[in-house]
């Protein structure tokens, strides 16, 4: 007797715990996942045997199953959803982004549900990588299509590089590169979600003009000393022929009879 007083007891005690952890899951809903075309699962893993289940988004049925009349799937889920009738998991098949929104699962007997919010990202495209270049510094861009814009607040960038090479920006898309680097090195950006990521690269040296790299100053100040000697030459040879048209005019001035 003891022992039966006991082990009601502990199911009782196992069923409050349930309760309880079901109503700190409802009051905050879980953020899922998926991808189109992908799967999802929402695990909603209870330890104790309920007679019916009821899936919903928002306020339509997914699927509801009940222990004698087995499980039945509602519109557009049918053919596409699985409900572990043992834990309560639901996994929904060929996800597309109408399927955004909240789900809940009801078990028979409780008063508090367990909630998820369901968000469906787009693949990833592939970054393109292009540069800006100045006098000294190089500025990498890693971008992506306008087109992909659905949940971007998800998309996170990183870079792959030397951390005395990359100069992080306020804008983590962009990275700065000093001239003054080993500019034959591969830069990386990676872009990335809570599901995917994908990697583009490309050579710092393909962002600067052949022959216009660490030179440029050199040929800055070869450009200058030349400008400079040109201006030079110019003045000199200017005041050379003034000179010497004046000590022509001179001296036609000064033959007798003028």
């Amino acid at each position: 007797m003891a022992a039966g007083r006991a082990g009601r007891a502990a199911g009782v005690l196992c069923a409050m715990c349930l309760l309880l952890q079901f109503d700190s899951i409802s009051s905050n809903p879980r953020p899922v996942f998926g991808a189109v075309n992908g799967n999802v699962t929402f695990y909603a893993s209870s330890s104790i045997y309920f007679p019916e289940i009821l899936w919903k988004k928002n306020m339509d049925k997914v699927i509801e199953w009940e222990e004698y009349h087995g499980s039945r799937a509602f519109p557009p889920f049918v053919g596409r959803v699985h409900l572990n009738t043992i834990s309560g998991d639901l996994t929904i098949f060929n996800l597309t982004s109408s399927d955004e929104d909240e789900y809940e699962v009801e078990f028979l007997g409780t008063a508090d549900d367990i909630k998820f919010t369901l968000l469906v990202l787009d693949p990833l495209p592939i970054p393109t990588l292009n540069c800006t270049s100045t006098l000294e510094d190089i500025i990498v861009h890693c971008k992506i299509p306008e087109s992909y814009k659905r949940h971007t607040n998800y998309t996170k960038y990183s870079w792959s590089c030397s951390s005395a090479q990359c100069i992080n920006t306020s804008d983590p898309s962009e990275v700065l590169i000093k001239k003054n680097n080993d500019l034959s090195q591969k830069i990386q950006c990676i872009i990335s979600n809570p599901l995917s990521k994908q990697i583009s690269s490309l050579i710092l040296a393909t962002c600067v003009p052949p022959g216009n790299s660490r030179n440029r100053w050199a040929i800055l100040v070869v450009v200058i000393i030349i400008a400079i000697v040109t201006v030079l030459l110019i003045k000199g040879t200017y005041t050379f022929f003034f000179k010497k048209i004046s000590f022509k005019l001179e001296l036609i001035f000064q033959r007798p009879g003028n």
